[in-house]
């Protein structure tokens, strides 16, 4: 399709995306697309590592969704990038139990995330699906036999399991995948409107890129500013206060932004000026995306199609990659039993 090196990355469809996952990933993954013949995950089968239940499973389908139209909202290119369901490529099943032979349980261990993740689902021991999560990762990235992962610092340890996977394959068994390079992102994470954590779904602090723009206002109202600040008349602390962080992010008038922060300072300006300038700032932000959004729930044949057209690409993609696998392996065989390639039974004979 391209000549262009080849990018994957992609997010859990756990909910709808906000304002955090622009900042941290999306921005940079539409211009990425540009350089990279790009492959987008929506990775579903990543969510069963935390939430197995039902209920949960069942919400999948309209999280995938949800992730399809915010990708194409923000600017994702179906023209340039391919888009595709983790689930919906079966070499992902193969391909996973083939690399879980090949890393130990000490390796698992001593990756820095797992137990973070394992704590942030409330659980008390960790299954063998969440400890093999990075597995299933490397697969995410061999499997389209990619060259570059867009990572951030705190997650870059997963990239360099993928690198070592490809090693350890290669030398086992001859040249197959590429050792993926990361792209260590330096956006810091964007704090959620409570001041208090990064922007998440499960903390319901989250400014999503789908929100109306009255919830955008309530939701900008009601954030954490300056606690030590009781009134308009006080002196205020600019520095990461979370009103002046979303300025910086989504204010282009950057001469608004420093006289806001300079009265602010100086106990000139109200927090309902500060705020009503950045709701104004944020819907602005939003309106294109909201009218894409808009535009693709109008039309639902044109989403549908490219999602269908990405997993038949990635597909194809992984069905290559399998055949080089069972190639350099040996594990053809279990596709030959029946044909004139080989003839066990024949063989016993001997």
């Amino acid at each position: 399709m391209t000549s262009k090196p080849r990018l994957l990355t992609g997010d859990r469809p756990t909910g709808r995306l906000h304002l955090g996952h622009y900042v941290g990933s999306l921005a940079n993954r539409v211009r990425l697309q540009h350089q990279y013949d790009s492959f987008f995950i929506i990775a579903d089968l990543h969510t069963l590592t935390t939430k197995p239940e039902r209920e949960y499973i069942k919400e999948v389908p309209t999280f995938i969704r949800e992730t399809v139209l915010d990708y194409l909202a923000v600017g994702i290119d179906p023209n340039v990038s391919t888009i595709f369901v983790q689930s919906a490529v079966p070499e992902t099943f193969q391909l996973n139990l083939l690399f879980e032979m090949l890393v130990t349980v000490p390796r698992l261990e001593r990756m820095p995330t797992l137990k973070d993740m394992a704590r942030d689902a409330n659980m008390d021991s960790m299954p063998f699906g969440l400890l093999g999560y990075p597995v299933l990762q490397a697969v995410d990235i061999l499997l389209p036999r990619a060259q570059a992962v867009p990572v951030g610092r705190d997650n870059q340890s997963h990239v360099e399991l993928a690198r070592e996977m490809a090693r350890r394959f290669n030398n086992l068994y001859g040249e197959v995948f590429p050792e993926p390079e990361p792209i260590i992102g330096d956006v810091p994470l964007l704090v959620g409107t409570d001041g208090q954590n990064k922007m998440s779904k499960s903390l319901n602090n989250a400014i999503y890129l789908s929100d109306d723009a009255e919830t955008v206002k309530q939701k900008v109202m009601n954030m954490y500013t300056d606690p030590k600040r009781l009134r308009a008349t006080d002196p205020g602390t600019v520095e990461g206060n979370p009103v002046f962080i979303y300025h910086d992010a989504f204010n282009p008038s950057y001469a608004e932004v420093d006289d806001l922060k300079e009265r602010y300072r100086q106990g000139k300006v109200g927090d309902v000026e500060v705020k009503e300038k950045l709701a104004r700032a944020i819907n602005n932000f939003l309106e294109p995306i909201r009218e894409k959004r808009a535009y693709f729930l109008a039309h639902p044949m044109i989403p549908r199609d490219v999602l269908a057209n990405g997993i038949r690409r990635m597909q194809a993609e992984a069905k290559q990659t399998m055949e080089l696998v069972r190639e350099k392996t040996g594990l053809s065989y279990s596709f030959d039993l029946f044909t004139d390639e080989i003839d066990i039974f024949g063989e016993f004979d001997n």
